[in-house]
């Protein structure tokens, strides 16, 4: 099938009309000539592939990641780096269909700061025993693939998967995943697995390997160290198998657009939900607030985020089980960073029916930024700024951080 491309959608896919239908196409870009394959269709929308571009875009990258399309990892990899700001505000406000308008033009608006490349400091690889490789899996697909040539990993990473395969063949390791971090400057990784034994030292440069149970907690039979250290205004260790903002570029600068908006505002107290190790309760403190609660449900970043934030009040629990009960309402700030998924039904109500001060809220998705951002608005909070983050550059996941305030009085 021929389509002419009309505009960017949710997902960065191309936008095209053709037989009464709206099609989504991985690969391409507005005001392209695309042969495609159709891979889904249902309800007059049909999800489709490039796999011939007769008509190019200059948004489109000559010399594309060598993996690109053979890895689903970076389904924005033909896009230049200098179109990316271009390509993620469509793709954001493209997913933004059923959102107040509101909410749309205040995106079409924002800033985007966009990453370098070679940004991740943490990756989840995947181990095919039979085929003896270590990588990321194909687009829609549980066949890994060699990444050697990959872009958005470090070049520790990519030094140490010769060594880290060979050790888990010899080792005997089944299927399995792989986690590793490294620090900001890519000078110490530490990787983990998912299971009950890891290969004996050393492993390429690794400063540690740990087996890790399913909620990411360390089992024992590990060996050297099972943390890094993020240099950031206020250190934070992060140990292996827990959550962290993964791009070394974008976070320093996030950590300080957060202590910004915090400071702006001035609260008495800033509570953390989804506080992970303590990431954005730092930031807070580092603005200046003495009255910190981080609330956190998994137990490994409860324990790094009190030896990160001592004197904070750190709560084990999920930020729906605390809302039951936050405390003060006037004068709380609330830094809210959920999962992809965003606010669940139970945790969006509950912190609506407290109606805290302001929310900061850093969303991994721009459709559920705009689901939750309109509860906001419906509930009488105002949009003070918003801004996008090419956190996962290469892709089009890019992530929304907005400040909502409520009215005096």
């Amino acid at each position: 099938m021929r389509l002419e491309i009309v505009g960017i959608g949710g997902g960065g896919r191309g936008v095209a009309r053709s037989d009464r239908k709206v099609w989504f196409v991985v690969g391409a870009l507005p005001g392209e000539v695309v042969d495609v394959a159709v891979e889904r269709e249902r309800a007059g929308i049909v999800e489709a592939r490039t796999i011939r571009v007769l008509e190019e875009h200059p948004w489109r990258d000559p010399d594309p990641c060598p993996v690109a399309g053979a890895c689903g990892g970076c389904d924005l990899a033909h896009v230049r780096r200098t179109a990316a700001s271009d390509v993620l505000r469509g793709a954001a406000c493209g997913a933004l269909r059923h959102a107040p308008p509101s909410l749309s033009t205040a995106l079409r608006e924002a800033p985007v700061e966009i990453s370098d490349m070679a940004w991740r400091v943490r990756a989840r690889l995947h181990w095919d025993s039979n085929r003896t490789v270590l990588g990321f899996r194909g687009p829609r697909s549980h066949r890994v693939v060699d990444i050697s040539p990959c872009r958005v990993v470090s070049p520790f990473l990519l030094r140490t998967l010769p060594a880290a395969a060979a050790a888990l063949t010899t080792h005997g390791s089944p299927d399995g995943e792989l986690e590793w971090i490294e620090d900001f400057d890519g000078g110490v990784a530490v990787a983990g697995w998912h299971g009950r034994s890891v290969p004996p030292p050393p492993v390429g440069d690794l400063s540690g390997f740990h087996p890790l149970a399913r909620d990411g907690s360390i089992r024992p039979g590990g060996w050297g160290a099972s943390s890094v250290v993020m240099r950031l205004p206020i250190p934070l260790r992060v140990p292996v198998g827990a959550f962290f903002q993964g791009n070394r570029h974008l976070v320093p600068k996030l950590f300080a657009k957060v202590e910004e908006m915090v400071a702006v505002d001035g609260p008495a107290r800033v509570v953390d939900l989804y506080g992970g190790v303590g990431l954005f309760g730092a930031a807070a403190r580092h603005a200046g607030v003495g009255a910190i609660t981080v609330v956190e449900a998994s137990e490994p970043a409860v324990m790094a985020a009190r030896e990160n934030l001592p004197g904070a009040v750190i709560v084990a629990a999920a930020a729906e089980a605390f809302l039951e009960e936050p405390g003060p309402a006037n004068g709380a700030l609330v830094i809210v960073d959920p999962p992809r998924t965003g606010l669940s039904r139970r945790a969006a109500e509950g912190l609506l029916r407290w109606r805290p001060s302001s929310i900061v809220m850093l969303s991994c998705d721009a459709a559920r930024f705009g689901r939750d951002g309109s509860r906001l608005l419906g509930a009488a909070y105002q949009l003070v700024s918003v801004g996008l983050w090419d956190l996962f550059a290469g892709s089009h996941h890019v992530e929304v951080l907005a400040h909502f305030r409520r009215p005096r009085g």
